[in-house]
């Protein structure tokens, strides 16, 4: 089975093709891959608590598709209260999500 790693670097605020995008990830989890959607730089954004975008990252969760954010990018980005389904994580774990057997990453 293959492992698709999306890197979300953009946000829905000044990104048009940012919904295609999440469209594409709930696709390839349909289609029966492992999905982990990891958000970084501006990515971050959409899942900040209380966001008109928390549902869609529940939604995102119910479908069994891991969501990390990364914790310097909250950090820098002055977040400190996160959508529940979102993980806060690290670029080692990035690294290391890298390394799965048959993962295939597209940057965002």
């Amino acid at each position: 089975m293959t492992h698709y790693l999306i890197l979300e670097s953009r946000d829905p605020y000044d990104s048009a093709d940012w919904i295609k995008m999440q469209e594409i990830v709930v696709e390839l989890k349909k289609n029966g891959n492992n999905v982990t959607l990891f958000l970084l730089q501006n990515g971050v954004l959409p899942i900040r608590k209380g966001t008109s975008f928390e549902k869609h990252f529940d939604n995102l969760k119910s479908l069994e598709i891991n969501i990390f954010a990364d914790f310097f990018a909250l950090q820098e980005r002055g977040i400190k209260e996160i959508a529940k389904s979102v993980e806060k994580s690290n670029l080692d774990r990035l690294i290391q999500l890298c390394l799965i057997p048959n993962t295939k990453t597209i940057w965002h």
